[in-house]
């Protein structure tokens, strides 16, 4: 088993992620982390920081391991960085889904997190990217994207500087995009062959995603190299309702929800010139036609020396 000891790592500190205390946890992540004699060069994320651009330096720099402290977005953009490169990915979650660190089973807590820093291993796990972009989780068209731009209308507003006005504008956002319930038309096309849709909302995952069940977005492997795209059946608001319910309580097979592809490369076309695409949970426009792409093996990371995949508790 390859550990981390006497290791030069760097640690990308986002203190405005979901810390109750940042500074004390990012003292108890360092105390962890030099238990074991390592050298922690901590990088805290600025207000307009690139961190892509932070972490492609520590990369280049020489450290053995990057830590990504913080969100998915903070997450993705390390690594980003780190695809094909000798330096390991170390993840300490604070998101909100944190469904990276969760698929290879870390440990929510920042000090446990850490603590699989020091006594993990090495493993290479698949990434995958749209029109050159990683993403390790999944990218979203349709809902989501569309739910980010009216939630950020409101914020806009001034909804957005209170926990209250937060709350005010999810429900005020996810209610307009369900009493809307605006579709796509897009075609996929998969090994050669074309699919022409209407659909609410297309999920594009980095291996298979469980889509159904209390366990909903969780990964049994991140090691099968292939893109599992799940495109929701034109429906109107209250059949997703319905739908959405038996989904989540295992009363309707994901099948009757989906259309369903598995591939290594699959193409999205649309009469729109850009399309909105949420990327591990960051919004993002893209220029049509969307190109997405397995990446076996691409990233190295941290996971927890029991690390096996499909040993979860998803079911």
């Amino acid at each position: 088993m390859e550990t981390m000891q006497q290791r030069s790592l760097a640690l990308l500190w986002n203190s405005s992620s979901g810390w109750s205390d940042s500074d004390r946890t990012r003292q108890l992540v360092e105390s962890v982390l030099r238990s074991d004699g390592s050298r922690i060069d901590v990088r805290q994320v600025e207000r307009g920081m690139n961190m892509m651009e932070e972490s492609t330096a520590i990369a280049a720099g020489g450290a053995d391991i990057l830590i990504a402290a913080g969100g998915d977005g903070t997450i993705n953009a390390a690594a980003s960085a780190l695809i094909h490169q000798r330096t390991a990915l170390g993840v300490i979650p604070a998101g909100t889904l944190n469904h990276f660190a969760r698929d290879l089973q870390i440990p929510l807590e920042a000090d446990e997190a850490a603590r699989t820093l020091v006594d993990g291993r090495v493993i290479q796990v698949d990434a995958a990217a749209v029109n050159g972009r990683v993403f390790i989780n999944n990218a979203v068209l349709g809902l989501f994207p569309n739910y980010r731009i009216a939630r950020e209308a409101w914020d806009r507003h001034g909804f957005g500087s209170s926990r209250i006005g937060r709350f005010i504008a999810t429900v005020a956002a996810a209610w307009r995009i369900f009493w809307r319930l605006p579709h796509l038309a897009v075609s996929l096309t998969v090994e050669g062959r074309q699919h022409n849709l209407r659909t609410p909302f297309v999920l594009i995952g980095n291996n298979e995603h469980k889509m159904e069940g209390f366990a909903i977005g969780r990964r049994r492997t991140l090691q099968r190299g292939t893109l599992w795209v799940y495109a929701m059946r034109a429906c109107s608001r209250w059949q997703l309702l319905r739908l959405l319910v038996g989904l989540v309580l295992g009363r309707v097979p994901r099948e009757s929800v989906f259309q369903v592809f598995h591939t290594s490369h699959v193409t999205i076309s649309s009469k729109r010139r850009r399309i909105g695409v949420g990327i591990d949970g960051e919004m993002v426009r893209m220029k049509a036609p969307l190109h997405f792409e397995s990446l076996p093996g691409a990233l190295k990371v941290i996971a927890p020396s029991s690390y096996l995949p499909g040993n979860d508790a998803t079911d």
